[in-house]
């Protein structure tokens, strides 16, 4: 046969490798004309191996390489073990595993026992693991850390009736909602402090969507201000106060801010990135609004229709009853802008000494008020408010201060301490009977004697110091007038009275302003058997003060030149009963007109010896003297 064509076995597919004994027998060659590579299978028994042509006989190409060394680049891709010496890079892929082998001078001792046998894998392994636990831990980074706004005007609530701008890109602000409160158009915000890391990553400042800054960190001191964005002490961590015991060295930590940020009406968040790491948002609203501070102002009050009225020494005064109410309007203009501070914006100073307290107002007592209330409520005209005021129930008569003062406030300002204008003096007698002021019906009595009961006013029964004793029942607990000698009890004062009643008082009453200028006398008396000395407290001034038992005859007897009246502005005798001569039942010493605590004695006399165990006792108050409380106590 003619010029006859020998072919070896062939394959054009890169990278393909014959196998002995699949694809070739011992001896037998193949070629890979994709790649230009010519293989044999050469060797004796179990050595017989594909190995290719030119190649040191040490690649193992599929199989298994038992000895000698392979030296030069090895760029193709090692899929059996390689159990000799590779002196050259490895470039490609090591699929199987690589064992440590010796190094020269033998294996040093250290943090763990390495063996020729190891395989590199597993003590890299081991050894990342050591090296992190020597490694300390990064400092904290911003990640959901909280910021606080610094410079604001405040805090307040959304009113109802309009849509406020939302700049922030979520939820709506709510009506009636409290956010902080901003109105210079620009926000600034504290430092948050020694977060890291201080020397990689870029941090940046939000307002709302818009970057208002940032600054790229690097080793050393990046501390600067970019726009509004602000990095101070961008220092070593191992200087943190929060994640203490980083040593120096590893890392670094910074502080940040925002400061002066633009700030739009309406509705906005803030918030600082670094890398992934984002703080928590902060949230305010830039409040627009011009409105002025409120204005509180008030209508003249208006009396009871139809009081209920109880009398003292013939003089009304009004009780604690609901029917007693005076009533006037309260008017606040400015009550909104488009925030406000509570719903109870209007707030009682509390009682006054002669009425109750009508308590704090509410938007929702006011005309057409609403809770949240309407924006710009009360602008322009004035919205009103009735205020009730009931009497207490006490003894007394308000001359000033009469009426509660109020507080309005609002984001916008305040206006305090404002109280209604009254100028006439208001008579109050509560229907609870009391000590600790002057009741004609009820003076207090401790401890002494024998009997039960207070002491009560009787009818003084003349002019004068030493009147024969008289013990009529007083009247002037019910409307008239009492005699001019009578002094007169008014809003829990005796007093030594002179007033026109019937004028710029309330409630109108009669006028003791005439035929009154001499002494006035207040008698009352005593129901108590077994007493001899007592004691009598007064607070006030006085003129004098005289004791009887007149139903005690021996007393009255001795005592004949005086009507029985004894006198506690003079000593008493010291033995038997006073006398006309000696009239004194003072011990201890005198009674005198400045008040105090004073011993009256009935010397060897003893009321029990009076028919009726009745003790008088006459007060004389001359103009200008009052007292405010009395009491009789044992000594």
């Amino acid at each position: 046969m003619a010029n006859p064509k020998i072919k070896i076995k062939r394959s054009s597919v890169a990278g393909k490798v014959p196998h002995y004994p699949d694809s070739l027998d011992v001896g037998e060659f193949a070629i890979n004309t994709a790649d230009g590579k010519v293989f044999i299978a050469a060797g004796v028994g179990a050595g017989v191996t594909v190995r290719e042509v030119g190649v040191s006989t040490a690649l193992v190409l599929s199989g298994i390489v038992t000895s000698g060394s392979f030296v030069g680049p090895l760029t193709g891709a090692v899929t059996g073990n390689v159990t000799g010496d590779v002196t050259g890079d490895l470039t490609g892929n090591v699929a199987g595993d690589v064992t440590i082998g010796t190094p020269t001078g033998g294996f040093k001792s250290g943090a763990f026992t390495i063996s020729n046998t190891d395989k590199t894998k597993d003590s890299i392994n081991d050894l990342n693991n050591i090296l992190g636990k020597l490694v300390p831990s990064a400092p904290t980074t911003i990640d959901g850390v909280s910021i606080s706004l610094t410079g604001t005007a405040g805090s307040g609530r959304l009113c109802a009736g309009f849509t406020p701008t939302n700049n922030t890109g979520g939820s709506a602000p709510v009506a009636g909602t409290q956010y902080t409160r901003n109105t210079d158009s620009t926000i600034s915000t504290t430092y948050i402090t020694e977060y890291g890391p201080g020397d990689s990553g870029t941090v940046t400042g939000y307002v709302n969507s818009t970057g208002i800054g940032n600054i790229t960190l690097a080793s050393g001191d990046q501390s600067a201000t970019s726009d509004a964005l602000q990095i101070a002490n961008d220092e070593d961590a191992s200087n943190s106060s929060r994640d203490t015991g980083i040593a120096a060295g590893f890392y670094e930590i910074y502080d940040v801010r925002i400061i002066n940020a633009a700030s739009p009406d309406g509705y906005n968040l803030a918030n600082i990135t670094h890398g992934s790491a984002t703080t928590g948002s902060v949230y305010w609203y830039e409040d627009p609004s011009t409105v002025g501070a409120p204005v509180i102002s008030y209508s003249t009050p208006i009396t009871p229709s139809s009081p209920t009225l109880a009398y003292s020494s013939g003089i009304p005064h009004y009780t604690e009853a609901s029917a007693n109410a005076f009533t006037y309007v309260m008017t606040v203009e400015n009550a909104t802008g488009d925030m406000y501070t509570s719903n109870s914006f209007i707030n009682s100073d509390g009682q006054t000494s002669g009425f109750q307290n009508p308590g704090d107002k509410s938007y929702t007592n006011f005309a057409s008020g609403t809770n949240p209330p309407a924006r710009n409520y009360g602008v322009g005209t004035g919205v009103t408010c009735l205020i009730s005021q009931q009497p207490r129930n006490v003894h007394t008569t308000v001359t000033s201060n009469v009426f509660t003062s109020f507080d309005a406030s609002t984001p916008y300002g305040s206006h305090n301490n404002q109280r209604v204008s009254y100028t006439t003096d208001v008579n109050i007698m509560g229907t609870t009977a009391v000590t600790s002021s002057m009741d004609e019906d009820n003076i207090s009595i401790s401890s002494l004697g024998t009997g039960s009961g207070n002491a009560t006013r009787v009818k003084a029964g003349a002019t004068g110091d030493n009147p024969t004793p008289a013990y009529t029942t007083w009247t002037g607990n019910a409307s008239g007038s009492i005699d001019t000698y009578e002094a007169a009890v008014r809003g829990g004062t005796l007093r030594h009275d002179q007033a026109n009643y019937s004028t710029g008082y309330l409630p109108a009453g009669p006028d003791y302003s005439s035929g009154r200028t001499g002494n006035q006398y207040f008698q009352i008396e005593l129901i108590r058997s077994a007493v001899s000395e007592f004691s009598i407290t007064y607070a006030g001034s006085v003129a004098g003060c005289w004791v009887c038992m007149p139903d005690n005859s021996t007393w009255t007897t001795s005592l004949s030149g005086t009507n029985g009246w004894a006198d506690m502005f003079a000593a008493y005798r010291g033995s038997g009963v006073p006398t006309t001569a000696e009239p004194g039942c003072s011990t201890g010493g005198l009674m005198d007109t400045d008040g105090g605590t004073f011993t009256c004695t009935f010397g060897t006399e003893s009321s029990s010896n009076d028919s009726n165990n009745r003790i008088l006792i006459r007060w004389k108050l001359t103009s200008g003297q009052s007292i405010t409380s009395m009491s009789f106590t044992s000594t």
